[in-house]
């Protein structure tokens, strides 16, 4: 008789996992424990807002993952690989655009994929197709000081996914925009993501940015920062199955309860 194979499937790893994850600083010559006990897991694909007061940790998490700090307790793992330094599997964005003000638009995302290409003429080439697919061909040439801040933040968007990430770190990204290039920049981001499927941590200030976007959304309680809340976003995307309508019903309903969880936490460790 044969033998029937019942091994149970094998679970994929996380695409980004934070475990036992904490932070301590020296502070006047103190200790001061910024992040502690942080375990999340987030798949591939997924899109996962970051929100929670001012001082609660939410960028020293988010440059810990980018291997731009250490951590001091666990760490965060790519697939089960350990982050202890910036590497390819991750790309970030900042607040404040980064660019290097000296190199046009095409340099600056040649910049960042120079081990991936040694080439410079195939560099080249590549980088241009990151700044066709921002929506900035006809800009490839000019320098930042040219461009506007929503352009500037593609450039940086560009250029962090030209190594090809398989996560998409970004802190605060859209904060110094206005209100209309900010709704655009959030569209844009979201047709890249559903195009290329990459797993996206974005760290906000603006519940309602929150909302629009995620999937999932952790919240964060200060003094130390923890997470105290993971909230499922699970109202529809109804336009072009990437935007949400914030003037649905269930819209300003879900708003409320991460207001409500905001406060709590806030108060609750404050």
């Amino acid at each position: 008789m044969a033998s029937v194979n019942s091994a149970a499937p094998v679970k994929t790893p996380a695409k980004l996992a934070f475990r036992n994850l904490g932070k301590t600083f020296m502070f006047q010559g103190a200790p001061k424990q910024a992040l502690l006990g942080i375990n999340a897991e987030i798949e591939t694909g997924e899109f996962i807002s970051i929100v929670g007061a001012s001082g609660c940790g939410k960028s020293t998490l988010i440059r810990i993952a980018a291997g731009l700090e250490r951590a001091s307790e666990g760490g965060v793992y790519v697939e089960d690989n350990l982050v202890v330094q910036p590497g390819p599997d991750r790309g970030m964005v900042f607040q404040q655009f980064s660019l290097f003000p000296w190199l046009s638009v095409k340099e600056n995302v040649m910049f960042g994929i120079q081990d991936q290409y040694p080439d410079k003429r195939l560099r080249g080439d590549a980088a241009l197709d990151w700044v066709d697919k921002v929506g900035l061909a006809e800009f490839a040439g000019y320098y930042p000081n040219q461009l506007s801040g929503g352009m500037q933040q593609r450039v940086a968007i560009a250029r962090a996914l030209a190594p090809g990430p398989k996560v998409l770190l970004m802190d605060e990204p859209f904060a110094a925009l206005d209100a209309q290039t900010r709704g655009r920049m959030q569209r844009h981001l979201l047709e890249i993501w559903r195009k290329l499927n990459i797993t996206v941590v974005f760290i906000t200030h603006d519940l309602e940015e929150a909302v629009l976007l995620a999937d999932k959304i952790f919240v964060l309680a200060p003094n130390p920062g923890r997470l105290v809340a993971t909230l499922p976003i699970e109202i529809p995307r109804v336009k072009d199955g990437l935007e949400r309508d914030k003037y649905e019903p269930n819209f300003a309903a879900v708003l409320k309860d991460l207001s409500g969880l905001l406060v709590t936490s806030t108060d609750a460790h404050g």
